[in-house]
């Protein structure tokens, strides 16, 4: 499947490039339910707005486990130092889309994701002014983003 996600891939960047989006992340999300593989970009600026959302309410449920004594919770609502990885919170999502089977082959479908992007990297780096901070992402298994690198 790997040739078919970079024909999304480019259909992604094509609509990215309309838009006149900075890459800051790029992600392929397996939809299991959909039986879809979709492409979502996101920038700088709506990944620092959507890291500001989730610590406001981390915020508050951290200080409800310290009021209440609770180091395991407290532990649990950990602040978000980084970037966003909410794909569905991403600037551009489900920029383009592909059918997948309904029982993919796997790992097989993420080796391709990850293949497909990397051989695609050239193109998506040429759409980023963030040099080693564009961060690639899909989804796994089990995982919306389970696998993350640059």
């Amino acid at each position: 499947m790997k040739d078919e996600f970079k024909k999304i891939i480019y259909e992604g960047l094509r609509k990215a490039k309309t838009r006149g989006l900075n890459i800051y992340t790029f992600g392929l999300y397996h939809d299991h339910e959909s039986h879809l593989v979709t492409v979502c970009i996101d920038t700088i600026e709506s990944s620092s707005k959507s890291v500001r959302s989730s610590n406001a309410f981390t915020k508050q449920q951290f200080k409800r486990a310290v009021d209440e004594g609770n180091i395991r919770s407290a532990a649990s609502w950990a602040a978000n130092a980084g970037r966003s990885f909410s794909l569905g919170d991403f600037a551009l999502v489900n920029a383009s889309v592909i059918d997948v089977p309904r029982k993919p082959e796997t790992p097989k479908l993420y080796f391709d994701m990850v293949k497909a992007i990397e051989e695609m990297r050239d193109l998506i780096e040429f759409q980023s002014s963030h040099g080693s901070n564009l961060f690639f992402c899909c989804s796994t298994e089990n995982e919306e983003v389970g696998l993350i690198w640059q």
